[in-house]
C-alpha cells in the first residue's frame, strides 16, 4: 500500500462547518471541499490500523498530518512523506532512504487534487444516521485506486469520527482522528526534505 496513496485519502476527512445536508451526501462532500480551501492549512493528529488483506487489522499506530495548499507532510511509523507541491520525498525511516519524485507524475498526487475531483469521481452515499447523531457516508470509485471509502462523522458536533479506506489491491486503512488544528504559522521549508538534516540518508531522485 503506498503512503501517498493513503494520506490523499486521509484528507477526506476534516469536519466541515455547520451540517446543512445530513441527507445528501454530495452536499457534504462539497462543503468538505470548500470549508478546506477555506483555511491556509490544517493540521491533523490520527491514529491508524493497516490490514494488508482487508480483514485482519494491525497494531495502532499514531500519525500526524499537515496540508496546506498544495503542499503536505504526512508522519506515520518508520515514514514521512513530504511534497512543496513540486517536488515529493518520501523518506524511509528505517532504510535511511529518501525516494525524490515530481508532483505531476501521478494523476491524484495530492490531497487538495484528488479533494476537488470528488464531485466527477466518487459516487456519495448517506447510508444512515443513528440515534447519537453519527452519519456514515459511502464514497465509491469502482474504476479508481481507492475502492471505497466510508466517513463516520457526528453531526451534533461536525466532527469527523473514524474513516475506513479500501484500497483496489484489497488493503484497509481504518482511521481515527483525535485533534484538528487550522491556520497556523508554518515555514515554507517545513515542506521539504533537509538532507543537510540527514547526512547519513541515501537519495534516490527519480525524477
Amino acid at each position: 500500500m503506498k503512503t501517498k496513496n493513503i494520506i490523499a485519502c486521509l484528507f477526506l476527512l476534516f469536519a466541515t462547518q455547520a451540517l446543512t445536508a445530513q441527507n445528501n451526501a454530495d452536499m457534504l462532500i462539497r462543503l468538505v471541499v470548500d470549508q478546506l480551501k477555506s483555511h491556509k492549512n490544517v493540521e491533523m493528529v490520527f491514529n491508524y490500523q493497516i490490514s494488508p488483506d482487508g480483514k485482519n487489522l494491525g497494531e495502532s499506530e499514531k500519525g500526524h498530518a499537515w496540508l496546506q495548499g498544495e503542499a503536505y507532510k504526512i508522519e506515520m511509523a518508520n515514514q514521512q512523506t513530504i511534497s512543496d507541491g513540486k517536488t515529493i520525498w518520501s523518506y524511509l525511516i528505517e532504510d535511511e532512504e529518501v525516494m525524490v519524485s515530481n508532483a505531476t507524475d501521478g494523476t491524484d498526487n495530492t490531497p487538495l487534487k484528488l479533494l476537488t475531483s470528488l464531485d466527477e469521481s466518487y459516487v456519495a452515499t448517506l447510508t444512515g444516521i443513528n440515534a447519537q447523531g453519527l452519519a456514515a457516508i459511502e464514497l465509491a470509485n469502482p474504476k479508481g485506486q481507492y475502492k471505497r471509502v466510508t466517513l463516520k462523522i457526528n453531526t451534533k458536533k461536525v466532527e469527523l469520527k473514524n474513516a475506513d479506506i479500501y484500497m483496489e489491491d484489497g488493503s484497509k486503512l481504518v482511521v481515527n482522528v483525535e485533534e484538528m488544528k487550522f491556520d497556523q504559522e508554518l515555514d515554507d521549508k517545513f515542506f521539504t526534505f533537509d538532507t543537510k538534516k540527514h547526512p547519513k540518508v541515501d537519495v534516490i531522485d527519480m525524477r
